[in-house]
């Protein structure tokens, strides 16, 4: 099959991302210094350098998009920019996580603002993951107490977690109030309301501390219990107890059974995890 222009530029970026020297701890600091103090436009190539595959790795999940992958790399280095000018050491949070949020910012925005891919997806079952997602999420948080990991959400809608990721940016995306830029575009203004880098990172840890919890609760469910739960309690619009039955060939009041054995199986496992 023949490669696309985008593919030929992913693997270029690729390899030329492979190729940038690495900086060490001591070393990475003393840029940052560099660029908050003096704007060393020096200290910026290099630290924009060394973390190239931070950005062209987060740019390739957006490759999709429809949108170019070198301006999508772009955008995530006016991400890694801003990160620079904001980091604060002091805070313990290590540079590569702190940048990964402001990279995934940026380019998430800018693939949001010029999709042609994620707005109308191909397949029944993306159309259906993107009218849902929201909805799909506060379920299974409230049947489990537990924010869902992506492969949850994958599990239980049918479809993969790399769907999951591409949706999940696309209504973050929506979710962000973003102001205007600064002259030079580099300057990424995020609403009052919205957490910090430092609280994503925070929530993100905690998120995936609790995921071996939440594989564990639906781990328990049968194929009928699963099926049930995902038809009452994950979909926009739950199916009734009746209209369940005809589908499994079941009697509305074992329908119900099931689906009350399901909710006292999550309940079961999720209190004796997080006791």
């Amino acid at each position: 099959m023949r490669a696309t222009t985008d593919d030929v530029s992913l693997a270029q970026l690729r390899r030329t991302a492979a190729a940038a020297p690495m900086l060490g701890a001591e070393v990475e600091l003393e840029y940052l210094r560099r660029i908050q103090a003096h704007d060393d436009g020096r200290a910026l190539r290099a630290l924009l350098d060394a973390h190239l595959r931070l950005v062209v790795a987060t740019a390739a999940r957006f490759a999709r998009s429809g949108v170019s992958v070198a301006e999508l790399v772009a955008e995530g280095n006016l991400g890694l920019v801003e990160a620079a000018r904001r980091f604060d050491a002091g805070k313990g949070t290590r540079f590569s996580t702190y940048a990964a949020w402001w990279v995934r910012a940026r380019i998430s925005r800018f693939a949001m603002g010029n999709r042609r891919i994620v707005a109308a997806p191909s397949t029944r079952n993306a159309r259906k993951l993107l009218a849902g997602m929201r909805s799909v999420e506060r379920a299974l948080q409230q049947a489990s107490g537990e924010r869902p990991s992506r492969e949850m959400i994958a599990a239980v809608t049918g479809t993969s977690a790399e769907d999951v990721a591409m949706v999940e940016s696309a209504l973050s995306a929506r979710d962000v109030s973003v102001g205007p830029s600064d002259e030079d575009g580099s300057s990424v203004e995020l609403g009052a309301n919205d957490p910090s880098p430092e609280q994503a990172i925070a929530e993100a840890e905690e998120c995936e501390r609790r995921e071996r919890v939440v594989a564990l609760a639906l781990a328990q469910l049968d194929r009928r219990e699963r099926e049930v739960v995902q038809r009452r309690i994950l979909e926009d619009d739950a199916e009734t107890l009746a209209d369940i039955g005809r589908m499994l060939g079941l009697s509305r009041e074992r329908v119900r059974q099931i689906e009350a054995r399901a909710k006292r199986k999550l309940r079961a496992v999720l209190v004796a995890e997080v006791a």
